[in-house]
């Protein structure tokens, strides 16, 4: 019976020190979601993101030294680093510099996936803010970085318990469909005006 106990005991410590790096991964991610809705905010109103921005790189790099690199079995630490790297490939795109790699945000590929996934539906709104203020050629060239974005997402045939992301392709193809009709719509509406 000793052994059983002194099993138990190292069992319980494991599990317990599991407990607090969930909590804590937990409370980083809701730190992690209201910091990327600041600077996506920035983002469309043509703020300054760059508070956002570092205190997100601050919190992920402290998410990650808290809870270790694989971050296994925590959900929200998981959609709040795809959350994360959404806002900065957005940044990234908007600003016209190259687009960072998992390895740049310092991230794994599965969040930075969904995150690149979820951008296209905030650069459809940047899209859509241009065509409203008559910047259609601005437009234009934001559409076609989405559609290299909407290819490269596309190329991932993955089994959703690995990764999910056939629901976000799917999401995407209407959006690429939807931002495409707009700017042909206000590209015909611009012919029309100028005769």
């Amino acid at each position: 019976m000793e052994k059983l106990t002194e099993t138990a005991g190292e069992a319980l410590e494991i599990l317990h020190g599991m407990e607090l790096r969930r909590e804590r991964a937990i409370r980083y991610s809701r730190d992690i979601t209201r910091e990327t809705k600041k600077m996506i905010h920035a983002i469309h109103v043509s703020d300054d993101a760059a508070g956002p921005r570092e205190a997100l790189r601050r919190l992920v790099s402290e998410l990650t030294a808290e809870t270790g690199a694989s971050l296994a079995g925590m959900g929200p630490a998981e959609d709040a680093l795809a959350e994360y790297a959404e806002s900065m490939i957005l940044d990234s795109i908007v600003g016209g510099r190259e687009t960072p790699s998992f390895a740049d945000l310092g991230i794994g590929p599965g969040p930075w996936v969904l995150g690149l996934a979820d951008c296209l539906g905030e650069m459809r709104r940047v899209v859509l803010t241009s065509l409203m203020s008559e910047n259609v050629p601005y437009a234009v060239s934001v559409f076609s970085e989405m559609e290299s974005v909407f290819r490269t997402i596309m190329l991932f045939d993955i089994p959703d318990p690995v990764l999910p992301i056939r629901r976000k392709q799917d999401i995407a193809r209407g959006v690429m469909e939807r931002t495409r009709t707009d700017i042909t719509n206000a590209m015909m509406m611009s012919k029309l005006t100028k005769k």
